[in-house]
């Protein structure tokens, strides 16, 4: 397993995992570093992918989780655990002291509290505005 910085090549297999899930795609505009400034992880190819958001807070914020969704190995959620553990670990390098995610899977939710994860079981209502 290979955790490293997303880059433009990786829109190939990022794009077509938003298109077999019939997602909306974030613009890159709204993407940490227009769209490079998150992690994919890969074994013989590209599996799953997120972003670390930043302020001039300590807090962090991973956001737009996404993962090929022929990808059924076992492993699946461990996959993203180490996702998610290594987008942490970024973020705590970037100055963060907190960092959180939302998660509606059920499964990742249940995953990320056995590394050590707070999960709020409350449902929210997420409020945005774009200009």
């Amino acid at each position: 397993m290979n955790i490293r910085k997303i880059t433009k090549e990786d829109y190939k297999f990022i794009d077509s995992w938003y298109l077999e899930r019939n997602l909306s795609q974030p613009d890159s505009k709204f993407l940490p570093e227009n769209g490079l400034g998150g992690l994919i992880l890969e074994k013989e190819k590209p599996i799953a992918a997120a972003y670390v958001y930043t302020t001039n807070s300590k807090l962090g914020y991973i956001d737009f989780l996404i993962s090929d969704p022929n990808y059924r190995e076992e492993d699946r959620y461990d996959v993203i655990l180490e996702l998610f553990k290594e987008l942490t670990q970024k973020a705590y390098d970037l100055g963060c002291e907190s960092v959180w995610a939302q998660s509606s899977v059920k499964g990742v939710t249940k995953r990320c509290q056995e590394i050590g994860w707070t999960a709020w079981d409350k449902p929210q209502t997420i409020i945005t505005i774009n200009k």
